[in-house]
């Protein structure tokens, strides 16, 4: 890898279905999502849809189905919405949100909190609501995360037309990202692991008449099963192997967020980064560990971060000191139940 990502431009949409641009949104007088017809990667086979979005009267938003329009008005502050369930205890979670409108201001962020989060606090003052304090945790369409109001770089911006998937793992308390279905790399592993403490998927949004639409979310019990299709997950090519096997394809159906269907747009394959994902690398600090620490890094050392932060590649190594791939799913699965051991 020569060069980081340009944290400065915007990420491609999903798919190459067409927008409305902020003239015809702010014009527009009826329904705002009535003016998007894009439902690409909409409702994906093996959704239990655990939850939805919780119209509350301290936000000034408006919830209608799975849509959430902020400031339907006009804007004097920052709205945050909250879902109407709690993330079980001892799960994993995961969903998916879709930009319908574009983005600017102050801020629109995805994420969580917990029932403690005041979601009328910020009604009349501008700022990045979701983490501001221990409550929240929050991904900024800037391409930052923050929590306890430390701000950290994660990514490349993002706005109309993309999809931002959160999963969270309450068995472990980490907090991770996804962008048009690349996984960003863990951003958190401070999440309360305690059944008693309810935490609830949130976005906020500064901007007037910003739509965020829900598009899929699923929960799934921790189970052995599952953290064996997570290991495999890393492995591409034997996970395809699996799919084509009798009796497993509705179980894989469960776990399609462990490996989610690839981008439509053609403008994204264009500019793949591979393993130079959009929000793996960020300006000169990389993520390091679990206590969330940062440094300087200097190129020489940018593969090996990558690699351990990206969680995209299982790797071993041969006797000759060199990495190779693990070469079968057997081996593979030894080596994560040694882990787990």
């Amino acid at each position: 890898i020569n060069m980081l990502p340009n944290q400065d431009a915007c990420n491609p949409g999903f798919c190459d279905c067409p927008f409305p641009n902020s003239i015809v949104v702010t014009n527009h007088k009826g329904h705002i999502p009535d003016l998007i017809r894009c439902r690409c990667g909409e409702d994906v086979q093996g959704n239990v849809s655990p939850w939805k979005w919780h119209q509350s009267e301290e936000s000034d938003a408006e919830v209608t189905d799975r849509d959430i329009i902020f400031h339907p008005t006009y804007s004097q502050g920052t709205a945050i919405v909250r879902g109407d369930q709690p993330l079980k205890p001892g799960m994993v979670h995961f969903w998916e949100m879709r930009v319908m409108t574009a983005l600017a201001g102050t801020d629109v962020m995805f994420g969580i909190g917990t029932e403690n989060v005041n979601l009328g606090q910020f009604k009349f003052h501008f700022v990045s609501a979701l983490g501001t304090n221990a409550q929240s945790w929050g991904f900024s369409y800037a391409g930052k995360i923050q929590h306890c109001g430390e701000q950290v770089p994660y990514g490349q911006k993002f706005s109309q037309g993309c999809l931002i998937g959160v999963s969270l793992d309450r068995t472990t308390g980490q907090l991770e990202f996804y962008l048009n279905r690349r996984a960003l790399g863990v951003a958190y592993t401070n999440v309360p692991t305690d059944p008693d403490v309810n935490i609830y998927p949130m976005v906020c949004s500064t901007a007037a008449k910003s739509v965020i639409r829900l598009i899929n979310a699923t929960s799934q019990p921790v189970t052995l099963q599952l953290r064996s299709f997570q290991a495999l997950a890393k492995e591409p090519l034997k996970l395809a192997e699996l799919r084509q096997m009798p009796g497993l394809k509705s179980i894989l159906q469960s776990y399609w967020f462990l490996a989610p269907p690839t981008r439509y747009s053609r403008i994204s394959r264009e500019n793949e980064l591979d393993l130079g994902d959009e929000a793996v690398l960020s300006s000169s600090k990389l993520r390091m560990g679990r206590k969330q620490k940062y440094r300087e890094s200097d190129d020489a050392n940018i593969d090996e971060d990558l690699y351990a932060n990206a969680h995209k590649i299982t790797l071993r190594r041969s006797d000759s000191g060199d990495e190779e791939h693990a070469s079968s799913i057997h081996e593979m699965c030894d080596e994560y139940f040694h882990y787990l051991l």
